[in-house]
Parts: C-alpha cells; sequence; structure tokens
C-alpha cells in the first residue's frame, strides 16, 4: 500500500508547531504542506506583532490569505491593500509584496498556496 494510501483524517493543532521567524521579524507556522502531509497544497498560519513585518517578497504559485485576526495592510510595488479580520486577499503569483500591523495589536493571517510551495 502506498504512503497516500495510509492518509487519515486528523486534527491539526497549531499550538503544538514550532514558529518559525521571517526576516523582519513576523512569524509563521507551517501547518500544511508536500512533505509533511503528502498534499498539493501549503498553508501557513503568521502572526505579526506591531513594528514587525516581513521583507518584501513574492512566490511563484497564487497565494489567498484570510485574516483571522486584527488589521493590517500589504504593500505592494504599486500601491497597498489594507485589510482586517474576516477579509480574504487574493495575491497574484508573481506579486512583490510585504505585511504589516496597523494598530497596537498582532494580526493573525491563514495563507493558502496551491499547487504547494515545495
Amino acid at each position: 500500500m502506498s504512503a497516500s494510501a495510509d492518509r487519515k483524517a486528523c486534527v491539526i493543532r497549531p499550538d503544538e508547531l514550532p514558529d518559525d521567524e521571517i526576516d523582519g521579524g513576523a512569524t509563521h507556522k507551517t501547518i500544511v504542506t508536500r512533505s509533511a502531509n503528502e498534499t498539493d497544497i501549503t498553508i501557513y498560519r503568521s502572526r505579526i506583532t506591531p513594528g514587525k513585518s516581513h521583507d518584501w517578497h513574492h512566490h511563484e504559485v497564487d497565494e489567498v490569505i484570510f485574516c483571522v485576526g486584527g488589521e493590517g495592510r500589504y504593500e505592494l510595488e504599486d500601491g497597498e491593500l489594507r485589510f482586517k479580520a474576516g477579509e480574504f486577499i487574493f495575491m497574484p503569483k508573481g506579486t512583490e509584496h510585504r505585511s504589516s500591523s496597523t494598530t497596537d495589536a498582532p494580526v493573525e493571517l491563514v495563507a493558502i498556496f496551491q499547487p504547494s510551495l515545495e
């Protein structure tokens, strides 16, 4: 039986996963990815505290971001996008961006990439 046939539904508890620091001081947790879950999707949960951000970057695949909590903005080469809890952001592949909190509270984001970044 192949490894993918052995996969089972499960609960993933982000509090039990390690934080990875992103350049700029924000952090994220890898929730689902090809190497850990044999999926063709990558999901990160990010936390951006006031005064922190992440460096300018882009991805080779489209990204959909859900703001779980807080308010923030994505700086883009040609402007910015402001967002708040409950809203989704679509970031087309190749779009240079970075995000930050716009209040004195952290921003909590869930980023979804398909196909997987790996």
